[in-house]
C-alpha cells in the first residue's frame, strides 16, 4: 500500500530538504570565510617578515611530507567493505580519465596564449591544488570517507605532475620521474593507509596513541597549507597580481571545466558522495608548484604568480558555487 503524507507532513519534509540544502551552503560558506582569514594570516606573516622564504620551503616539505601523509592515514582507519572497495576503485578509474580529459584539453585551449604564458596554464589544468586546499576542503565537508576518495583522487594526478607535467618546464630522466611518483610521501601514505584498512577490517587497531598523533597531526593540514600559500602571495604587488589571460585560465579552471564534469560524472557507476568529491577536487586552484617551477626553469614565473594568485582568490567564490550545483544537479 502506498505511504499517504497530509499537506502538513508534505510541508515538513519540504522544509527539512531545504534545511539541509541550505546547511551545506553554509558550511561551504563558514569553510570559505575560514579560508580566507587563513590566506589573509599568511598573507600578513609574509609581509612582516615573520614567515621567510626558508621558513615557508621548511613548511611546505613538512605538510608534503608528515602532515598530508597522516591526515591520509586517518582516511584509512576504517573497515574495507565492498562498497568501499568498488568505490575506490571507480574513482581512481575516473580520475585518470578526468587527467587524460585535461590533456585534450590542453591541445587548444591556451593556442593563442604566448608561448611563455602556456606552461603555466597547461600545468596547472592537469595539476590542481587538490592537496593543499581540496583535501582540507573535502574533509570539513564530507569527512573521513571523503578524504579517502580525495587520497585516492590525487594518485594519477601525482603521476601525471611528473609524467606531463615537468617536461612542460624542463627536459627529464624517465626513471628518475618513475622514482619521484613511487616515493613521494603521499603515495607512499596511501600503500600504508590499504595495510592499515586491511589490519583495521580483520580486527587489528593501531595503538590509541599513535591513532591520536596521526589525527592531531593531520588536523593541522588546513591551517598551515593555508598559511603558506598566503605567504606566498605577500611577495607580490598588488599590480603583479592579476592579468586579462591569467583571469581567463581561472574561468575555465574554475567554472568551465567542473560545470562540464558534473553532467559527465552523472554517466558514470560513481556514487553520489564519491562524485561530489571528484567535482569538488576538480574545482581547484593552481598549485602552488606551478610558481616553484617557473621560477627554477625561467618560465615567466611572475605570470605564473598571477595564475595561482587569480585562481586562489576565485576559488574563495567558485568552490561553494561548485559544490551547491553538484548537490543538486
Amino acid at each position: 500500500m502506498q505511504k499517504q503524507f497530509s499537506n502538513d507532513t508534505k510541508v515538513k519534509l519540504s522544509i527539512g530538504c531545504d534545511r539541509n540544502k541550505w546547511k551545506g551552503v553554509i558550511i561551504m560558506v563558514s569553510l570559505q570565510i575560514e579560508i580566507f582569514l587563513l590566506l589573509i594570516v599568511g598573507y600578513v606573516l609574509g609581509k612582516i617578515r615573520m614567515i621567510s622564504v626558508q621558513t615557508r620551503n621548511q613548511l611546505t616539505d613538512i605538510v608534503v611530507c608528515v602532515i598530508l601523509p597522516c591526515s591520509i592515514l586517518c582516511s584509512f582507519q576504517m573497515n574495507l567493505s565492498p562498497e568501499i572497495l568498488k568505490a575506490t576503485i571507480y574513482v581512481l578509474i575516473t580520475a585518470f580519465c578526468i587527467q587524460l580529459f585535461y590533456m585534450g584539453l590542453n591541445l587548444f585551449l591556451y593556442r593563442k596564449f604566448p608561448k611563455e604564458e602556456q606552461a603555466a596554464c597547461k600545468y596547472s589544468t592537469m595539476v590542481t591544488n587538490a592537496s593543499f586546499i581540496g583535501i582540507p576542503v573535502i574533509g570539513a565537508v564530507y569527512g573521513t570517507t571523503g578524504v579517502l576518495y580525495a587520497s585516492i583522487f590525487v594518485i594519477p594526478q601525482r603521476i601525471f605532475m611528473w609524467l606531463y607535467g615537468l617536461p612542460l618546464y624542463a627536459k627529464v630522466d624517465k626513471k628518475e620521474v618513475v622514482r619521484k611518483i613511487l616515493t613521494h610521501p603521499c603515495v607512499v601514505s596511501i600503500f600504508a593507509g590499504i595495510g592499515i584498512m586491511y589490519l583495521y577490517t580483520n580486527g587489528i587497531y593501531l595503538p590509541d596513541s599513535i591513532s591520536s598523533t596521526l589525527s592531531a597531526l593531520g588536523n593541522c593540514t588546513t591551517a598551515i597549507c593555508l598559511i603558506v600559500i598566503g605567504s606566498v602571495l605577500s611577495d607580490l604587488k598588488l599590480k603583479e597580481m592579476f592579468s586579462v589571460h591569467a583571469t581567463i585560465f581561472s574561468i575555465y579552471r574554475l567554472f568551465l571545466i567542473p560545470l562540464v564534469l558534473i553532467f559527465i560524472l552523472r554517466l558514470t557507476p560513481l556514487d553520489t558522495l564519491a562524485r561530489q568529491v571528484c567535482v569538488l577536487l576538480s574545482a581547484m586552484p593552481a598549485p602552488t608548484t606551478t610558481v616553484i617551477l617557473s621560477q627554477k626553469y625561467g618560465r615567466n614565473p611572475e605570470f605564473a604568480s598571477k595564475v595561482l594568485v587569480t585562481s586562489t582568490l576565485m576559488s574563495l567564490i567558485s568552490i561553494p558555487m561548485i559544490e551547491y550545483l553538484v548537490k543538486i544537479i
